[in-house]
């Protein structure tokens, strides 16, 4: 039985420490209307919750807000100028054509892989460096998947990322303050 309660306590302990910077769902819907309103050459990322309609599986997706825009587009076949983040209050989307996946990266990682990679970097460091204006900027010298996991596990701990406007693998970091 104590064994029991030590385990129980050590993975209550674990799990506590991986989401301790993790933000309200308030903030980020913030975040994603900020986001939304970047119009710039160096968009912002953004974590929105997707259903995939064809086999009804859904999951945080990570994209550049001007993707999503795209994957409206080929799902609907209008192509917003702007989307209407009051519209969105969850950031839910659903999907069913691939094109439309696919813009938005649906399957370039799990939440297995992202929960492996965030074992790899300490995203409570770098939100605390982030926010306290010691770092601003980090540069991707490897693939595409890891910098948009990067952008997603930096959006669910408060911090906006965009990608720079020439060179795509040099991304600005801010602390989302909503005061």
């Amino acid at each position: 039985m104590k064994n029991i309660t030590i385990i129980l306590i050590l993975t209550i302990g674990l799990l506590s420490c991986n989401s301790m910077t993790e933000i309200e769902e308030e903030t980020k819907q913030k975040m994603f209307c900020k986001a939304l309103n970047n119009l710039s050459s160096s968009p912002n990322y953004v974590v929105v919750n997707i259903k995939n309609l064809k086999t009804g599986e859904k999951k945080e997706v990570c994209i550049e807000t001007p993707f999503l825009n795209g994957a409206i587009g080929k799902e609907f076949g209008i192509y917003p100028d702007k989307i209407d983040c009051e519209k969105h209050k969850e950031r839910y989307f659903e999907f069913s054509k691939d094109s439309a996946l696919w813009n938005i990266n649906y399957n370039l990682y799990s939440k297995i892989s992202l929960d492996s990679f965030a074992k790899t970097i300490n995203v409570e460091e770098i939100v605390k460096l982030v926010k306290k204006g010691e770092l601003k900027s980090k540069t991707f010298n490897s693939d595409k998947k890891e910098q948009i996991m990067f952008a997603h596990l930096m959006f669910n701990n408060g911090v906006m990322m965009t990608r720079g406007c020439i060179a795509g693998n040099i991304c600005e970091l801010s602390y989302y303050n909503s005061k």
